[in-house]
């Protein structure tokens, strides 16, 4: 279980999305009034580390669900004093790829080509034995993401 625990931990993500974007509104001394208006982002998200020392810690009663084919991931309430960890195969459909090219759901440690290190690359591939927690697997599939097997599931409290 421990080593099941382990495979699903990847790290941080630290991506640029768009290599070059190029702002146009009345506040730039280029503006062009003839182009749609259009600003830059950037956010420096904060607290992530205080928000996950929040959440519950799993603390007892580890045991593996013995009938995966018939659960339901999407029943789960959010708030539920029992959490799952799943490993699973995920479609990521071919319509989503133009909508997610950005950031993509389910990054994965591997070794870009030509490289000896592995990475976490966010990439639009579809997932075999994917470990994921439920919440996360949750929001994959509400943005349309596809479990097509759960191999196993882990339940905890």
């Amino acid at each position: 279980m421990v080593m099941f625990i382990k495979r699903g931990i990847r790290g941080g993500l630290s991506q640029c999305s768009s290599r070059y974007a190029q702002a146009n509104n009345k506040y730039m001394q280029s503006y062009d009034p003839s182009k749609p208006s259009s600003y830059l982002m950037y956010f420096d998200v904060n607290n992530l580390y205080g928000w996950a020392m929040w959440q519950p810690l799993p603390h007892a009663e580890f045991q593996w669900v013995t009938d995966v084919s018939t659960f339901d991931a999407s029943s789960i309430a959010v708030d539920s004093p029992i959490s799952y960890i799943f490993e699973v195969d995920m479609e990521y459909p071919q319509h989503l790829h133009d909508a997610h090219a950005g950031l993509p759901f389910s990054p994965t440690r591997a070794k870009s080509p030509g490289k000896r290190q592995d990475k976490l690359l966010a990439t639009l591939y579809d997932k075999q034995r994917y470990v994921i927690h439920y919440r996360n697997l949750q929001l994959c599939t509400r943005h349309s993401l596809r479990i097509t097997k759960i191999h196993r599931i882990l339940q905890f409290a």
